[in-house]
């Protein structure tokens, strides 16, 4: 009987070969991610993030005796009590807000969500110590929470190094006002208690851009200047999930993935990049349902999505470009070139 024999070495060799090809494949899955994006923040250390809570102040003074209650506090909130409240007018109005029925059924329903800031507070102060490793020599803000009347265009405002949260603007897309008040279901994902640091940090990453660079005029502009925001987020955020931070649900990222080549043969095909034609722009960038030249049951901002990973490509091949850089240097058009982004 003839018994065939394999060599040690054999062996060795292919247990050698299925290593390598495995440790390729774990690289080229790590390599996804860019440096920028995984920072080690151990030695980061900042002082804890404070929300100072406006409407705590408001919904617990007496409103018939207005000057005296806000006064200790003025100096507080000087973003919102000014020389005003000494005023007949300034003090109606005042009156008129803490006493009409809906803004205090909106109060008791935020007051219900968010009783406590601390967890939001942590947070916050783990995305800055992410934005001071990268932004070392800018200054904190200062950080105040109201309820601002379901102000559902700009839930989170930034004005001179100031950050104000409106606190009613992130009770769950399911929340009754929300409809009431007209806010389309298509923009109540934004409004989760899980995306008020996101939202936070996404106002951070419109100054800086609007600061460093001219608005966007062409298609592929946009595309950018949008990805460039999502990718800031990415390093605010490397353990938060993609969803938050674009607004999507998890079937929408789900389409987005799946059909990103469709989309940028779509682009291709009707030469889009370099359009300016803004009403073009707004069905691939606007806030929408869906974008309306895909389907019914396409995700919405395909643009912003494409734009995204454009600039996670560009970032990935180009550790050394910091992200101070990335919001100043290159055009567009070098940013897609050098991103070699080929869905």
């Amino acid at each position: 009987m003839h018994i065939s024999y394999i060599s040690s070495s054999k062996i060795l060799n292919k247990h050698s070969i299925l290593c390598f090809i495995i440790l390729v494949l774990l690289f080229s899955q790590g390599c996804r991610r860019s440096p920028h994006w995984e920072a080690n923040i151990s030695s980061v250390n900042i002082e804890d993030i404070e929300i100072k809570r406006y409407e705590t102040v408001l919904f617990n003074i007496n409103p018939f005796n207005i000057v005296e209650e806000i006064e200790p506090f003025i100096d507080d909130f000087p973003l919102f009590l000014g020389d005003a409240v000494y005023t007949e007018t300034g003090q109606a109005q005042l009156y008129d807000y803490i006493t009409d029925p809906f803004i205090l059924e909106i109060w008791k329903d935020t007051y219900d969500v968010w009783g406590d800031l601390s967890a939001l507070e942590d947070d916050l102060t783990l995305a800055f110590r992410y934005f001071h490793y990268h932004f070392p020599h800018r200054e904190l803000p200062e950080f105040y929470s109201y309820v601002s009347g379901l102000d559902f265009e700009l839930p989170v405002k930034y004005y001179e190094n100031n950050v104000i949260i409106g606190l009613d603007m992130f009770l769950g897309r399911n929340y009754s006002n929300y409809e009431r008040v007209g806010v389309p279901a298509f923009k109540r994902n934004r409004f989760e208690p899980a995306a008020v640091s996101v939202e936070v940090m996404r106002v951070l990453a419109e100054d800086f851009i609007r600061y460093n660079r001219q608005l966007p005029e062409t298609f592929l502009d946009f595309m950018i200047y949008e990805g460039k925001m999502l990718y800031f987020l990415d390093c605010m955020f490397p353990s938060v999930p993609d969803t938050l931070k674009i607004s999507y649900t998890s079937q929408q990222l789900d389409w987005a993935e799946r059909n990103q080549g469709h989309a940028w043969a779509f682009y291709l095909d009707n030469e889009m990049f370099y359009s300016t034609d803004r009403q073009l722009i707004q069905k691939f960038i606007g806030a929408a349902p869906f974008t309306a030249p895909f389907s019914r049951g396409s995700a919405p901002r395909m643009g912003v999505f494409t734009g995204w990973q454009i600039v996670r490509e560009y970032m990935r091949r180009n550790p050394d470009v910091s992200l101070t850089e990335l919001f100043m240097e290159k055009t567009s058009r070098e940013i897609l070139n050098d991103s070699r982004y080929r869905p």
